[in-house]
């Protein structure tokens, strides 16, 4: 029966230390957002709720790292391409609040937004 114990708690551990890896990345590129102006176009989408602040006015679809190419420097592009993979695995639609500044997932119809870790697999299964 300790056994048992044992590799329940470990494969818990191991789900939380993959969140944790998740919100490191959703900080970085929060961070790496603010810090390189993103994204290059200023459009609102207009209606779609910030689901941390509830703004429903500052929403930007943030830039593929493709249409980039150029804009970045080389290290800051392979950056950005690499949280944009990690925490879009599916390649859906990433969006920015520019009121509270955290990065959104937006729908593909771009009618609402979510939280970036609401459906984010593990890191091992990207």
């Amino acid at each position: 029966m300790p056994v048992r114990t044992l590799v329940v708690r470990t494969a818990h551990f191991t789900r939380i230390s993959d969140a944790v890896e998740v919100h490191v990345a959703i900080e970085k590129l929060k961070i790496f957002i603010i810090n390189h102006e993103l994204p290059r176009t200023d459009m609102a989408l207009f209606g779609v709720r910030c689901p941390y602040c509830g703004k429903s006015d500052r929403i930007r679809e943030l830039d593929s790292p493709e249409n980039l190419h150029g804009d970045l420097a080389p290290d800051d592009a392979e950056v950005y391409s690499d949280l944009w993979g990690r925490l879009n695995p599916l390649s859906d639609i990433l969006g920015v609040c520019k009121f509270c500044q955290n990065p959104l997932r937006l729908s593909s119809d771009v009618s609402c937004a979510e939280v970036l870790d609401a459906h984010c697999p593990a890191p091992d299964a990207v």
